[in-house]
């Protein structure tokens, strides 16, 4: 969660996992026109250690921007429709749990990176010259006050011309989400950081409650979700909460998601996908049928829909760890890992939701 494992650029669809039939992790690629009936076979990003944790973002011209962990390090890579650029190494110190984004001819990595005494999140402005020609711009902390705890998976988008990047962080002594902002002008000159998850009571044995794994969206004109899954209701679990931000606000009151149907079940992996239409769906990993199923909910007139499975993601085995995208033509792209059955061996299912028209 957090991370963005299937894109649309064009008329071209790809999705990046994790791989180890070879029994070394590797990260993989594969894409398919919209039309197809399957995708192709799948490509090799990464290079000969052991890869974790892909990351893609689409570029223009049916390009995509990977990026992935090898070897403790965060690389990058750019794959064209004939060719494949090469990777490109960030920093010298060691990182883990890469989120991309992209605005024109620069991507944009957040990473937590092992700089110091804690993990802290770093913000790395690459500029793209060809699919070969991939050069790092600048290099900073999202926060730049002395770091006080772990900082750990970010995620980055942008809004309008508003760079906003969100973590876990653990300066309060319990997990918490933390964002900052900068303008696409400045991108290293960011604010202090603020607090995007409620804070909560203290419990007898402990500082607070937890979060997990953010992921955002923009939608709409001038919107942003954040959305992360919340253990604020300890005897349920985790469950799906989030917060709203418009440009040149700070983030909005949290909001619960998933609807009182799932309140005594478990909520995880929470992923989110906007359009400029105004379309906002939520995706999670959800227990409340007894088994792990994908379930959605979507933005209706400023309020959270009912819940509802995802056929083609739910019943028997285990569905879990999904990533969408909407596309430019407001179609909803979804992908999950699945196992046929407990325990078993995994794979990357896929499918695809036509738009409906409001005539």
């Amino acid at each position: 969660a957090g991370r963005r494992n299937i894109a649309v650029s064009g008329n071209i669809i790809a999705i990046t996992w994790e791989d180890d039939h070879t029994s070394t992790p590797s990260i993989y690629l594969a894409r398919k026109q919209k039309k197809a009936n399957q995708f192709g076979s799948a490509l090799k990003i990464s290079g000969k250690g052991e890869a974790y944790e892909p990351s893609i973002i689409a570029l223009a011209k049916r390009h995509f921007a990977i990026t992935w962990e090898e070897d403790e390090y965060i690389y990058v890579r750019i794959v064209g429709p004939q060719q494949m650029g090469p990777a490109l190494k960030l920093g010298k110190t060691k990182s883990t749990q890469a989120s991309i984004t992209a605005v024109g001819q620069h991507v944009l990595v957040a990473l937590s990176e092992n700089a110091t005494r804690h993990a802290q999140i770093m913000l790395y402005q690459l500029k793209i010259q060809t699919p070969k020609t991939v050069s790092i711009l600048s290099a900073c902390p999202v926060d730049p006050q002395p770091i006080k705890n772990n900082q750990f998976y970010p995620v980055v988008s942008v809004l309008n011309e508003q760079l906003i990047v969100a973590w876990e962080d653990r300066r309060y002594g319990h997990t918490v989400i933390m964002g900052s902002e900068s303008n696409l002008n400045q991108v290293c000159q960011f604010k202090p950081p603020i607090r995007i998850s409620d804070k909560t009571p203290e419990r007898a044995f402990g500082k607070g409650s937890g979060v997990a794994r953010v992921s955002m969206a923009n939608y709409g004109k001038g919107n942003l979700f954040a959305v992360w899954a919340d253990k604020r209701n300890f005897r349920e679990g985790y469950d799906i909460y989030g917060a709203p931000k418009k440009v040149g606000h700070s983030f909005g009151a949290n909001e619960r998601v998933q609807d009182d149907f799932g309140g005594e079940a478990r909520q995880w992996h929470s992923t989110i996908a906007g359009h400029a239409d105004g379309q906002l769906v939520i995706a999670w990993t959800d227990e409340r049928d007894g088994n792990q199923d994908i379930w959605l909910s979507w933005l209706e007139e400023g309020k959270w829909s009912d819940n509802i499975a995802l056929d083609a993601a739910s019943g028997e085995g285990e569905q879990s760890h999904p990533s969408m995208t909407i596309d430019t033509e407001g179609d909803l792209h979804i992908a999950w890992v699945e196992r046929t059955k407990l325990g078993g061996p995994t794979q990357i299912r896929y499918v695809f939701g036509k738009k409906l028209s409001k005539h």
